[in-house]
């Protein structure tokens, strides 16, 4: 410690304790007494200031920031502060301590100064990383999925082209290898938020039975490639609207199904269940499982399973691609939600992966039930089919009672109300035969979703139709047809007569500035006799829109001059202005990273849907709106 002349003459006593009291101390460290009269310092505030001498550390109200405080304001205080100092035309964050001493009834004010400006710089270095590692992700996803949308896109147009069959294998693989990589890619990108600890829970409202309904058709496609029967057995008893992190529990299911797939050999089959096993007060456990027939996991394999990019060499060995990401994860997604991914499997036959999520109840289901329907599932077979036991399982939720028969020549059918027939090929005589022999009982035959012209021949003969994939709300509105709560004529003939109305009285807008995406929306629109308007950005979006009256308008987000969610915007303030009502506004973007459609969505889009964008998949959730907005027009929904 170095102290003033004056100082040492009057109180020398006292300074063999302030020097072992600043010992304490390898801050910079100053004595004042209370009038803020230097009376020492030590060696390392001298060097913190860049001076050589007492008489130039003058006052200590000299060094604080002019508009932050001064010794009286610091001292009143008696504790801490963080604020600036300057010396040498230098600007410092410190953080200042100080305490009154009294020695012999003489009170010293001891301060002690920690320079911070070395974590404030690092503090923000670490803020500039964080904003540069988001924006490279963002960027990254955008530029990645964005081309990848016209190749995965087109390669789909191909595959419905008239092509060689040598051609159609090219085109296959080609289309598998995009997929593959955008898979890879996705997972990477989100196992780099996971890590950058970027990602939190989100909980959000949301109608469990309409997003698990149409998440299970993006995979139709991929499990058809692979000539596997993918299945979802989804609770009617759900809520109709509760609490969850949506994204978070799709992405754990989307991993699951695609590896899931991607085990089961040609002809296997992958279940994906979302039952209600808990219900207790305002809450609800739903348990979610992927179950799978394929190659199961071997017992050594299971400790390391969880580990990113650990099955990379083994799914190289085993000729299967993936960087073993989605595993990984998928168990941080569920550790986010307080839960546990579960795992049960036998090498050899197959693997079920589970979790189960606590949701809070916010609007009771949807559904109506009746009790006491009797059915039964005629099968020609010795057992059911994968479609037929579904159904039972299904019929076991709706509350019927279900019995399988493999003979039409049955007593059962005198006690059953309703007949599922589950068989390849039908016609309408044997309908015509079993109505004749059994009068009272409705017949209910189950049909692939392409069954067209088929359906129409028999349509007029049976209660209803079963159409596959077996979802919980179409499978309502046969049971309705049953239960004489619905009429029969809410049931659509076959799967042209389900579209709204003519599609050539259908017109979109579309706004995307990529002139090849463009062109595919184009394409696929025109192909389905829609009628089409483009435009490559935002503000001409909202001027044409001023001038013309659209059914539905496809939106990208981002664009130049004006971007999707300002035209969006400005879109929707024209509806309520000319009072034209509800049009649909679909986003369909590259910005897919996890909380980018809640971001969307919260922005006043009706819906989010990612690149690449699946052609099937586009032509539902289009279907879907257009429906929604003709029942607002007609005052049947609100």
């Amino acid at each position: 410690m170095i102290y003033t002349k004056s100082f040492q003459e009057e109180h020398a006593k006292n300074i063999d304790i302030m020097t072992s009291c600043a010992h304490l101390h390898s801050d910079p460290m100053i004595y004042t007494d209370l009038s803020g009269a230097l009376i020492g310092c030590n060696e390392a505030l001298m060097e913190f200031l860049n001076v050589d001498t007492l008489d130039e550390v003058q006052t200590l109200e000299h060094w604080f920031d002019p508009q932050g405080v001064n010794l009286s304001y610091l001292l009143s205080k008696s504790g801490d502060y963080r604020g600036k100092i300057h010396a040498e035309d230098l600007e410092y964050d410190v953080a200042v301590k100080s305490e009154v001493l009294v020695l012999d009834d003489y009170p010293i004010v001891g301060i002690v100064f920690r320079d911070t400006s070395i974590i404030e710089r690092a503090r923000a270095a670490e803020r500039y990383f964080e904003h540069f590692k988001n924006k490279f992700l963002t960027n990254i996803s955008h530029e990645f999925r964005t081309p990848m949308n016209a190749i995965v896109g087109f390669t789909d147009l191909l595959k419905s082209s008239p092509l060689s069959s040598w051609q159609q294998e090219y085109v296959q693989m080609t289309s598998r290898s995009a997929h593959s990589m955008m898979r890879n890619i996705e997972n990477l990108l989100e196992l780099m938020q996971v890590e950058s600890g970027s990602i939190h829970t989100n909980l959000g409202l949301f109608n469990p039975l309409e997003v698990y309904e149409n998440f299970s058709m993006q995979f139709c496609d991929l499990a058809l490639s692979k000539e596997i029967r993918l299945m979802f057995l989804i609770d009617p008893h759900l809520p109709k609207s509760m609490i969850g992190d949506q994204d978070k529990i799709l992405a754990i299911l989307r991993n699951l199904i695609q590896n899931g797939i991607k085990f089961t050999d040609e002809g296997g089959s992958v279940l994906v269940e979302i039952l209600i096993v808990k219900e207790e007060g305002n809450f609800v456990e739903v348990e979610y499982a992927v179950s799978d027939t394929g190659i199961g996991i071997e017992n050594e394999r299971v400790k390391t399973l969880l580990r990113p990019f650990a099955s990379a060499w083994e799914n190289q060995r085993k000729g299967k691609d993936g960087l073993g990401i989605g595993l990984s994860l998928s168990h941080k997604y569920v550790d986010m939600m307080d839960s546990h991914l579960m795992l049960a499997s036998e090498n050899g036959k197959g693997s079920r992966f589970s979790f189960r999520i606590n949701h809070q109840v916010n609007e009771e289901g949807a559904f109506d039930f009746v009790e006491g329907t009797r059915a039964a599932i005629y099968t020609q077979e010795h057992q059911l089919t994968t479609q037929g036991a579904l159904l039972y399982k299904y019929l076991e939720l709706f509350h019927v009672e279900g019995k399988v028969i493999h003979d039409l020549v049955n007593t059962a059918l005198h006690e059953s109300d309703v007949l599922f027939l589950d068989v390849p090929h039908l016609a309408k005589a044997q309908i015509d035969a079993l109505k004749s022999a059994y009068p009272s009982l409705q017949i209910v035959p189950i049909l692939k979703q392409d069954y067209g012209d088929k359906a129409d021949a028999i349509i007029d003969s049976v209660a209803s139709i079963v159409t596959l994939p077996i979802l919980p709300s179409s499978l309502h509105k046969t049971l309705a047809v049953i239960w004489k709560m619905m009429p029969k004529e809410y049931i659509s003939r076959s799967h042209e007569v389900q579209s709204i109305s003519k599609p050539d009285n259908i017109k979109i807008l579309v706004a995307e500035d990529n002139l090849i995406n463009l062109k595919l929306l184009e394409t696929i629109l025109l192909q389905e006799h829609y009628r089409v308007v483009a435009v490559d950005n935002g503000q001409k979006a909202v001027d044409v829109y001023l001038r013309e009256h659209f059914d539905l308008v496809l939106m990208d987000i981002d664009m130049p001059v004006m971007d999707g969610l300002m035209a969006n915007r400005l879109i929707k303030e024209i509806d309520k202005r000319d009072s034209r009502g509800y049009v649909p506004v679909i986003a369909l973007t590259a910005h897919a990273l996890i909380g980018d459609r809640e971001r969307i969505v919260a922005a006043g889009l009706d819906a989010h849907l990612a690149k690449p964008i699946d052609k099937n998949f586009l032509l539902q959730t289009m279907d879907r709106y257009l429906k929604i907005a003709q029942q607002k027009r007609q005052g049947n929904i609100v």
